[in-house]
């Protein structure tokens, strides 16, 4: 067993519970720091529900299990009792690819996806590491794997330095230690508390009774643009937009059917485009937010196509072409 290797069992085995039934395959009692009829071996379909305070898979069996991994980690969340200490070391994706692992079907993870692997199944993470990033970074020769030759000198594994962000995916291995959720309703809590947050934004296409568009100049992007902003926490899309269209352009709309749904990556954001008539024409409307909106416009479509930024252009031709349908921009 390498230095880097026992570095990490000792971070494992002082976040272990001190009694009940631990899960660890391969590994002996030594190992651990704790009595032999306190681990169990063999595969994890044989155990209870319930059964174990822990499970230890640091010879990276959540890696070698490929595909499967969700699978079993699903079946360590039931083998666990609620709140239970699952610690497991991945492989980093980059080093599996360019190792040739992955041709032998072990699967790489980055953190972001050993992250999402725990949180997506409930698991609270409570530290993540990359052991021996700093070392490495130092210049030290580590030697992570069983059976690999012993780096010249001890290794001294640095928690602090390791768990840097900027570290996550800068070693051969990620090491993981979380909890298992205590209950069914903190498994929902933390599955959306991880899921990726999109912003939603709601905007009107909106043309008077001579069929010209309704667009404003965005002060802060400085650009033209659609009406429409951000919608607010628990406020509907449609009466966003139309809030948008009175703050922004200082007219009041109803609003009609969806003409499309965008999505962009950054931000990662989903807007809403509504068709929309006004309830009340004026002819040279003004913002209630001066300091936002440096002006408002009637333009005949093709005047307003030309003088609209083009993200916003592609949205307006999508609408009137085929309306009803999503794109990605």
């Amino acid at each position: 067993m390498s230095p880097m290797h026992t570095a990490v069992l000792d971070v494992v085995a002082r976040h272990l519970p001190d009694d009940g039934t631990i899960f660890a395959p391969g590994l002996a009692a030594g190992d651990l720091g704790v009595p032999a009829a306190r681990l169990r071996d063999g595969g994890v379909r044989d155990l209870e529900p319930g059964s174990c305070v822990a499970a230890v898979l640091v010879d990276e069996q959540l890696s070698r299990a490929g595909v499967h991994a969700e699978e079993m980690v699903d079946t360590l969340g039931a083998v666990l009792e609620p709140g239970g200490v699952l610690a497991a070391s991945v492989c980093n994706r980059v080093f599996a690819s360019a190792s040739g692992w992955s041709l032998d079907g072990v699967r790489g993870f980055s953190s972001a996806e050993a992250t999402a692997l725990l949180n997506h199944r409930g698991f609270v993470i409570d530290v993540i590491c990359a052991p021996g990033a700093a070392a490495g970074l130092r210049g030290a020769a580590l030697a992570f794997d069983r059976g690999a030759t012993a780096a010249p000198e001890p290794v001294r594994f640095d928690l602090d330095a390791d768990r840097e962000p900027g570290l996550l995916d800068a070693a051969p291995r990620l090491l993981l230690i979380a909890r298992a959720p205590r209950d069914a309703e903190e498994r929902a809590r933390v599955f959306f508390e991880t899921r990726p947050r999109k912003i939603g934004a709601a905007a009107t296409l909106c043309r008077d009774a001579d069929g010209r568009l309704l667009v404003v100049y965005d002060s802060f992007r400085r650009i033209w643009t659609l009406p429409g902003g951000v919608i607010d926490a628990d406020e509907d899309p449609a009466l966003a937009a139309q809030r948008e269209t009175w703050e922004e352009a200082g007219v009041k709309v109803e609003t009609g059917p969806l003409l499309g749904v965008f999505a962009a990556r950054w931000p990662d954001r989903l807007t809403f485009v509504y068709a929309a008539d006004p309830i009340t024409m004026t002819e040279h409307p003004e913002p209630l937010h001066p300091h936002e909106i440096g002006a408002v416009a009637w333009l005949p479509l093709d005047e307003a196509l030309q003088r609209l930024a083009p993200s916003v252009v592609f949205r307006v031709t999508r609408c009137l072409e085929r309306p009803g349908h999503s794109w990605m921009q």
